[in-house]
């Protein structure tokens, strides 16, 4: 897990050549990344702990080899609206204990073809249900963290969830598209 620091607003604004506008709507996150399991905690989030050992079947390969333990690891998130390439829409999570940090960039305008973006880590507490929006900011971009925050809050909440009635690996907390490719190749035929 990472060290905490509390969270924080990028002093600057800073352009974004393929920055979006999503506007607040009624969307929420989806879990945007593969190879995630549940594990134990307040996080949900985990990744399977492996080990590396030389392939049999082709001796100068190396296989990973699951050592049945898992650990927390950080995720993204996307808006479940459409299957884009997000850029600043993204959100990136990082377990520190029962708090969790959502690292994004808020759009602030646009500025010719891209968009002009925020950087800013918001404080997600699990045990106390709360979002923490930095006091540094800005007044303008105050209402998109705080949506922002309680849908990653909301994210977690229902993962959380899904994990209590004994789910391995998440499945209501990914978008259509992700749950297709979610089964492998296989799903396909």
């Amino acid at each position: 897990m990472r060290h905490y620091s509390p969270p924080t607003v990028a002093p600057d604004d800073e352009f974004d050549m393929y920055g979006l506008e999503l506007e607040l709507g009624t969307w929420s996150y989806i879990l945007d990344d593969f190879g995630i399991v549940y594990g134990p905690g307040w996080y949900p989030f985990h990744r399977a702990l492996t080990r590396s050992e030389q392939n049999p079947s082709a001796p100068l390969l190396n296989r990973a080899v699951p050592v049945g333990t898992t650990k927390p690891t950080g995720v993204r998130l996307s808006p479940n609206v459409a299957e884009y390439s997000w850029r600043n829409e993204y959100v990136l999570l990082a377990p520190i204990d029962h708090r969790v940090q959502a690292r994004t960039r808020l759009f602030v305008r646009k500025q010719g073809l891209g968009a002009m973006v925020r950087r800013i880590t918001i404080e997600v507490d699990l045990r106390a249900e709360l979002v923490t929006i930095p006091d540094q900011c800005p007044a303008a971009l105050r209402e998109q963290a705080e949506v922002k925050g309680q849908r990653v809050l909301d994210l977690l909440q229902a993962a959380r969830r899904e994990r209590r009635r004994r789910a391995k690996t998440p499945t209501a907390v990914l978008g259509p598209w992700v749950q297709d490719q979610s089964a492998g190749p296989q799903a396909a035929t």
